[in-house]
């Protein structure tokens, strides 16, 4: 007597649709890991055409915006000319209203000069705290009138600093000297050296 054969039963027909299912969702994993290893684009130059005109500007501010750098009143001296000196020679200055043929003795102009120096160390000073590097000459010319009073003054030198510069002309201008000899003005030319005291 033969057994009755086994046949399997026939396969559901929901199977197929999950197979493709899952090969779909294997698929689109696949291309998410493919994507996400690829190095990511270089953002392209522009190319610049010389027909093209100049490129546009997307800043916030204007390209052509310059920050002046600082001048001195007058011209800071080269390392070659020597300090000028202590005194009131006729011409000192020899430009437009600083054209002066009187004299002040160096005496004199000594004994005033003396007697300010310490505010004028002070204009230094005060911006030495904010800049500890600050150091530099400086010239000071003083236009004296006929009675001795300050009638102009102009400051430079290598310290380049405005606002030691604008407080030194404050102190140059509370000035007094002698009455001047032997001209409607004299022009007094003082030397300064700034360093920062150790």
């Amino acid at each position: 007597m033969s057994s009755p054969s086994t046949v399997p039963p026939p396969p559901s027909e929901g199977g197929g649709a999950r197979y493709a299912i899952v090969g779909v969702a294997l698929l689109a994993l696949a291309g998410l890991a493919w994507c996400m290893m690829q190095p990511p684009e270089e953002t392209p130059v522009a190319e610049v055409r010389p027909d093209a005109g100049p490129p546009r500007s997307t800043s916030l501010v204007e390209d052509s915006l310059e920050i002046p750098e600082l001048e001195p009143d007058v011209g800071t001296p080269d390392a070659g000319t020597p300090e000028p000196e202590t005194t009131a020679r006729r011409p000192r200055v020899t430009t437009g209203d600083w054209e002066c043929s009187g004299e002040l003795s160096n005496a004199a102009v000594s004994a005033v000069v003396r007697g300010f120096d310490a505010q004028i160390r002070s204009c230094y000073e005060r911006r030495l705290k904010a800049n500890p590097l600050l150091q530099g000459n400086m010239s000071l010319s003083v236009k004296v009138d006929e009675g001795g009073g300050v009638d102009g003054v102009q400051v430079g030198g290598s310290l380049r600093d405005r606002d030691v510069f604008s407080c030194v002309r404050g102190v140059a201008m509370r000035m007094r000297f002698p009455r001047v000899e032997g001209g409607s003005c004299a022009v007094v030319n003082i030397p300064y050296s700034f360093s920062p005291r150790e």
